[in-house]
């Protein structure tokens, strides 16, 4: 795959077609949809890859189940084919998961309404497994007995219980591996990625854009580049930005919603991932997830005013997070000192604090605004590939874009690492970070450790690593002492501690 190179002096002399002010997953999959068209593309990201709020994720594509409730079939539709599309071109991150959700004749979770639910999600999803590989394709759903979801879910509230909804639904075992492909696949289609690069400033001629202006936030250097068309795609910032370069369109980021999911040290009670929700609290629906093993639990929500500190859980909501799982689950009797990790981003939300159905896309020029300046917000990861393809397409109607097939010819995870959750980081490892190193674009010890791999995600392990990881960097050693502690103080805040 393709060698991701911070050439910026390269870059400045290029004239780029469109050019993406944001790194996350909607900047990342408009480079993917870009390149494919033969687009010349530059995607500038002010921090690291796959970073902010595309890390910060409960690790599933989930095909909408929940969107037959309203009977929202688009939406459906959309979920189920695009997490057919992850499935079928990361097969070696993303992988069948057996949910299950215990029923107890309550509402909508009745056995005869769940049993016509999982028959619709069957019928409606009838491509899901089109050109899966075995191993990978989805089974269909049923609904358990009480005697069956009491042995596939030790610990199960039997009190009142009527049996489970059995499906499947699609986990992924290296987020940031999946994230990596995407972009090296696009370098391998000509597109050009910068990391830690501030767009600052839109340059303009008679109201059209003709490039950016911005900051190395490695060397505080100014730089500007060149460039026909400019997406705005810089999530929670996308607001802020479309203010910058033009004016301010609420519909971007009407408020903020803040989202947290907590990886507990905790052995998960269920091989399924379980969606529960509280006797008591405030009848929000959990996803317990085991993730490796782990229990990872999401998702809880609160709005919030300022993104600038993003972002950090209040310590009464993890408080009130936690007891909503032991009522969830009685006698599991977690405590924050369970708490591994803590993983929060900003999503949009609407005027009464729910999470935004739709992206929002602005083409400023229909505002009297510059002409090529586009901004769009996204949602869902699960989704945010059909958004940018449905973007790109808008923008660029003439351009024909090479099939998915010839691009994903293959599993390439020569280069790759994955671990196991307690897996130890030996010499074998570290010779594989090496050539992560070298092909990424990694500046820090941080983008390593929590962008690159799966390292961060234990971060005990990841603090008993780090002088392991010297030898990659080949720095004075004021470099590498700032690098570590700074390292260690991001895993031991992002656990909570």
């Amino acid at each position: 795959m393709g060698k991701i190179i911070r050439d910026i002096g390269k870059a400045e002399k290029e004239n780029f077609e469109l050019i993406i002010a944001g790194g996350g997953i909607y900047g990342i999959m408009l480079l993917l949809e870009a390149s494919r068209r033969n687009i010349k593309t530059l995607l500038l990201e002010k921090n690291d890859f796959g970073g902010a709020t595309t890390l910060n994720h409960l690790k599933t594509v989930h095909g909408g189940l929940r969107y037959l409730q309203s009977l929202d079939l688009t939406r459906f539709r959309e979920s189920v084919n695009e997490r057919k599309w992850f499935v079928k071109y990361f097969p070696e991150y993303v992988s069948p998961m057996s949910c299950i959700m215990p029923l107890y004749g309550n509402g909508l979770k009745r056995n005869s309404v769940m049993r016509g639910a999982l028959m619709l999600n069957d019928i409606f999803s009838f491509n899901r497994n089109m050109g899966i590989t075995e191993g990978k394709k989805l089974p269909g759903g049923k609904i358990l007995s009480k005697k069956k979801t009491s042995e596939l879910f030790e610990g199960v509230d039997t009190t009142g219980l009527k049996g489970s909804a059995f499906w499947y639904d699609a986990n992924i075992e290296e987020f940031q591996r999946l994230i990596m492909k995407v972009l090296r696949k696009s370098v391998d289609l000509g597109a050009t990625p910068l990391n830690y690069i501030e767009v600052k400033e839109l340059l303009t001629e008679n109201n059209k854009v003709k490039g950016v202006k911005c900051i190395d936030t490695e060397t505080g250097e100014e730089i500007e580049f060149s460039g026909e068309v400019v997406i705005n795609a810089a999530g929670p910032w996308s607001r802020e930005l479309s203010a910058n370069f033009d004016k301010d369109f609420p519909e971007l980021f009407k408020k903020n919603l803040m989202l947290w999911n907590i990886l507990f040290d905790r052995k998960a009670p269920s091989d399924c991932a379980m969606g529960l929700t509280p006797k008591r609290g405030r009848g929000h629906t959990y996803f317990f997830h085991p993730w490796k093993g782990r229990l990872l639990v999401g998702t809880g929500e609160i709005v919030v005013d300022d993104i600038k500190n993003c972002v950090k859980v209040p310590g009464k909501e993890i408080d009130k997070f936690i007891d909503d799982m032991n009522s969830a689950i009685p006698g599991i009797d977690l405590k924050k000192k369970d708490i591994l990790k803590i993983y929060a981003g900003i999503l949009p939300a609407s005027e009464s604090g729910k999470l935004s159905k739709r992206p929002a896309t602005i083409d400023h020029s229909s505002h009297g605004g510059p002409a090529g300046l586009y901004s769009i917000s996204g949602v869902k990861f699960t989704t945010s590939r059909l958004v940018a393809d449905k973007t790109i397409k808008k923008i660029f109607p003439d351009r024909t874009p090479s099939g998915y097939d010839s691009i994903f010819n293959g599993i390439e995870g020569s280069e790759d690492i994955t671990l196991e959750y307690n897996e130890i980081v030996n010499e074998k490892s570290v010779n594989k970070l090496k050539k992560i190193v070298e092909d990424e674009s990694v500046l820090h010890l941080s983008d390593l450790v929590l962008r690159r791999t799966s390292l961060g995600e234990n971060p005990k392990r990841a603090l008993d690593s780090l002088d392991k990881l010297k030898t990659l960097f080949k720095k004075e050693t004021a470099w590498w002492k700032k690098e570590k502690i700074e390292t260690e103080k991001l895993l031991k805040s992002e656990a909570g501690s």
